[in-house]
């Protein structure tokens, strides 16, 4: 017995979907499956992509060159011509901005008139807008305010970046849905302490300079109780390891801090599951899936303000903090004077809290409307003469087809 076709199919457009990138790259095999359970098909347009990855078999490999065009990615999708010509509805999800590949994914879209979302992912947010402020200026007049102009939705996971992307893109339709993640069973492995009683304090994450890795190891070393260790975990992006290393040795704190390199999988869990608390001390973070993986493992958390967690101090399951040393050394210290049973209550108020809002059936379902707006939105301009007349195969035809010139 055949599948019945899916009633919308999702392109996601992102650059890199290796495990070691992070972000959205982390969510898009939950998304997809997330998706499916509400008759949503995904698809992955990217440059490079993990071949062992469950979604391996649902990517578009783009060859990473100098230069990109529609014809390219057109050719890329040679597959999905089939469904075009069926009639069936296609959404192209663009993950992140400033990307060539973002843009010509876009710009294809509107070449064949099919529905449009654009997920910022957190790179309009001050801190992130300021980085590399002059490259991003340009490419925001050559290309990236139309692109966004030009989208049906802009898809914001917090409150804070709603804000941040109105600001910059006037009269917008702003959609709100927060990442997803799935809730360990309550039997999944507890912290096993160690036998001389230490205490472990887990970073998480890239080793970027957003992270702002320097000022929480100064934090921990100035206030952490002498029997917590910081374990920091994660793939080096930006060649930090040595600076940390000798930050952590000028500060007389390298026996207590440890460098333990990139973690996936059932790997990754492992490090929550052996942790007693999870800090996130970055400058900024579009959502920070991290602090929703510990919370649901029960951990307490502390994240800075920065992020979009106000509710761990609202919940009572962890700290919400400037992320200064002055913010960081007092969580760090606050932390380490409660007692175990404290720390268990906390983490119990805190996996309620992603019960409550964060799992995935209940965002894909969210996620899943955002495609049907998109995809209605996308007709009835459609209907009223605006943009691409209809989802167009005979197009994509001939852009393959220039392609293979």
């Amino acid at each position: 017995m055949t599948s019945p076709p899916p009633e919308i199919t999702v392109l996601h457009v992102v650059p890199d979907l290796r495990r070691s990138a992070g972000g959205i790259a982390a969510n898009a095999p939950a998304l997809a499956e997330a998706l499916a359970a509400q008759g949503i098909a995904s698809r992955f347009l990217t440059r490079a992509f993990d071949p062992d990855a469950d979604i391996a078999e649902h990517c578009l490999r783009i060859a990473p060159t100098h230069g990109l065009n529609v014809a390219q990615l057109a050719r890329a999708m040679a597959g999905m011509r089939a469904q075009l010509r069926a009639g069936a509805r296609i959404v192209v999800h663009s993950h992140g901005l400033w990307d060539p590949l973002n843009h010509a994914g876009l710009r294809l879209a509107i070449d064949l008139g099919l529905g449009r979302i654009v997920s910022p992912h957190g790179m309009l947010l001050p801190w992130a807008r300021a980085h590399k402020r002059r490259k991003k200026d340009l490419a925001w007049h050559l290309y990236q305010r139309r692109d966004l102009a030009r989208a049906e939705l802009l898809h914001v996971t917090s409150q804070a970046e709603a804000e941040a992307v109105a600001n910059h893109c006037r009269g917008a339709q702003i959609a709100q849905v927060p990442l997803g993640i799935a809730l360990p069973p309550e039997s999944a492995p507890t912290r096993t302490r160690s036998p001389n009683g230490r205490k472990r304090l887990l970073f998480l994450g890239r080793l970027h300079r957003v992270k702002n890795l320097d000022t929480l190891i100064r934090a921990f070393a100035a206030c952490a109780p002498r029997d917590w260790d910081l374990r920091i975990a994660g793939p080096d992006e930006d060649g930090l390891i040595p600076v940390l290393s000798a930050r952590a040795a000028e500060r007389g704190a390298a026996e207590r801090i440890t460098l333990a390199g990139p973690v996936w999988g059932a790997a990754k869990q492992a490090e929550i599951a052996a942790a007693d608390a999870l800090i996130l001390p970055s400058h900024t973070e579009n959502f920070g899936t991290v602090v929703a993986e510990a919370l649901a493992a029960a951990r307490p958390v502390i994240a800075t303000t920065g992020s979009p967690w106000a509710e761990l101090a609202e919940a009572g399951c962890g700290w919400w903090v400037a992320p200064d040393l002055a913010g960081l050394g007092g969580a760090i210290a606050a932390l380490g004077a409660t007692t175990a049973p404290e720390r268990a209550a906390m983490g119990a108020r805190g996996r309620a809290l992603v019960a409550r809002a964060y799992l995935w059936p209940q965002v894909g379902a969210q996620m899943a409307a955002l495609y049907r707006q998109a995809a209605a939105l996308r007709a009835e301009a459609a209907r009223s003469g605006q943009g691409a007349a209809a989802q167009n195969p005979e197009r994509l035809a001939s852009l393959i087809g220039r392609a293979g010139e």
